[in-house]
């Protein structure tokens, strides 16, 4: 467990992340090295969500 709020928001948010990622068949660790170390190869995870949502 964590011992803060923000230990608590911080985990919430890459639990979040993370569950996101699998549900679009995106590697977790790739998408955030990708975000961390800005080589931009992996678009925004709203992008993903959008694509999906149009494609149905």
């Amino acid at each position: 467990s964590t011992r803060s709020d923000a230990g608590r928001k911080a985990r919430d948010t890459f639990a979040s992340l993370k569950k996101t990622c699998r549900k679009h068949d995106l590697s977790f660790w790739d998408y955030l090295k990708d975000r961390l170390l800005g080589i931009g190869d992996i678009p925004p995870l709203s992008e993903v969500i959008r694509a999906a949502a149009a494609c149905g």
